[in-house]
């Protein structure tokens, strides 16, 4: 009997919540307007068509070594494992919302030893007993305003835009590996060319000591041969401690004690070299592939849904509550059926006057909500921004190491044929220099 009651009960409330409506207003994605292709699309070298996943760009690089780096960094990076935390902290809170949807029940319990003043009304005397208490308690709101699904679309807005956030730390990751991969590279060829040019200049101080003792080249010659070369020498301990700093920061990014990558990656390695052609797709991509753009706009759908949580507030509350258990002043007595209780119905609770308090609160929800599109905006420009930006720059870049190419070809060129009338005692070893 006392179930059939309580289902009823809770049927029929159910029933009054699915009728009301749902306060607040449901997100719309925000027209933003984008381009149809980018101003640096034409430029040589970039497609318009994006590979369907970026999430590892690097392999295009071909680079052995660099993809075990870039997997080590995804399982051992610092950053990473904080991001991974920031994720499972969003993921219970999002548990605990929908926890709203369903009701408390509390286990209770209790002893006390009462004595009944004689001098109260009626006058039943002075008394003294014993009061023994068990059952359950239960407490349900009814969601009659939405609040409690807005509160859940929160907690789902907040949990993705923590994936997103650690998909973004993923990228960031992959990318600083493979810069600071590429600077030690870059160290490590830099370092073995000065090498070679202390080789190559102290062949010379020896080509110019000779030919002054022979009395075929002034004295100044040898002088600004050994300049020449100590000027190099000079170059190598800052060019050593450049590839050491390098070595240090990709350790780190590693998650590895930074002296335990020391010598690693020591002999042949290229410098990674990036694809003849490049995907850029159209604007529209960037907001599927970036994950710092979702983020953004998540934040953005969980702000939005805060609205309704503080627009519900405004509305009466109601609750299902009640109690089940037994009592009894001899415990010996407590579980027997004459014991047995319960009660349970609705209650409402409507905040009538706050001095304007409540209204307040949703005026400054709204408000972050439209901060929160603010950032979102900011957030696509700056994205698309990027990419111009880079996509413009490695086109000129590319320019640039086409006419240093030419330039180096021109430089050995003129390197030989200075030398070889030098030592012919047609040219004087400035030429060299």
């Amino acid at each position: 009997m006392i179930g059939r009651t309580v289902r009823t009960a809770a049927a029929t409330l159910a029933a009054s919540a699915a009728a009301c409506a749902i306060v607040g207003e449901d997100y719309v994605r925000p027209d933003l307007q984008l381009a149809s292709a980018w101003n640096a699309s034409g430029e040589e070298g970039s497609a318009e068509s994006a590979p369907e996943d970026l999430g590892r760009w690097w392999i295009t690089l071909e680079d052995a070594r660099l993809d075990e780096l870039v997997e080590e960094a995804l399982s051992g990076s610092l950053d990473l494992a904080s991001a991974v935390q920031r994720v499972r902290q969003a993921a219970a809170l999002q548990r605990r919302a929908v926890g709203e949807r369903f009701p408390d029940v509390n286990g209770t319990g209790s002893y006390s030893r009462t004595r009944v003043s004689a001098n109260t009304f009626p006058p039943f005397g002075q008394q003294t007993f014993d009061l023994y208490t068990i059952g359950l308690e239960f407490g349900w709101e009814i969601d009659l305003w939405g609040r409690v699904t807005r509160i859940i679309e929160a907690a789902d807005a907040d949990l993705a835009a923590s994936i997103e956030d650690l998909r973004d730390v993923q990228a960031l990751v992959v990318a600083s590996v493979a810069s600071a991969y590429v600077e030690v590279r870059t160290s490590q060829a830099r370092l073995g060319v000065a090498l070679q040019n202390v080789e190559i200049q102290r062949r010379s101080l020896e080509l110019t000591e000779t030919r002054f003792r022979a009395g075929a080249a002034p004295a100044l010659d040898v002088a600004q041969a050994r300049t020449n070369l100590s000027n190099t020498e000079a170059d190598v301990p800052a060019l050593r401690a450049d590839l050491r700093a390098a070595e240090l920061q990709l350790a780190v990014l590693l998650g590895r004690d930074p002296s335990s990558i020391i010598g690693e990656l020591d002999g042949d390695g290229d410098i990674p070299t990036p694809p003849s052609t490049f995907g850029v797709g159209v604007p529209a991509d960037v907001l599927r592939q970036r994950p710092d753009v979702r983020s953004a706009e998540q934040r953005l759908v969980s702000e939005v849904a805060r609205v309704g949580i503080e627009e519900a507030d405004l509305y009466p509350r109601f609750d299902l509550v009640g109690s089940i258990g037994y009592e009894s002043t001899s415990s010996g007595k407590l579980f027997q059926a004459d014991s047995g209780f319960f009660g349970f119905g609705p209650t409402l609770f409507w905040n009538l006057f706050d001095g304007g308090r409540e209204r307040a609160d949703i005026e400054a929800q709204k408000a972050a909500a439209e901060v929160a599109l603010l950032d979102y905006r900011q957030s696509v420009l700056e994205a698309i921004e990027e990419v111009e930006r880079e996509v413009y720059g490695l086109a000129r870049e590319r320019e640039r190491v086409e006419s240093l190419s030419v330039a180096v070809e021109a430089a050995r060129d003129s390197a030989e044929l200075s030398k070889q009338l030098y030592l012919e005692g047609r040219s004087d070893f400035q030429k060299i220099l």
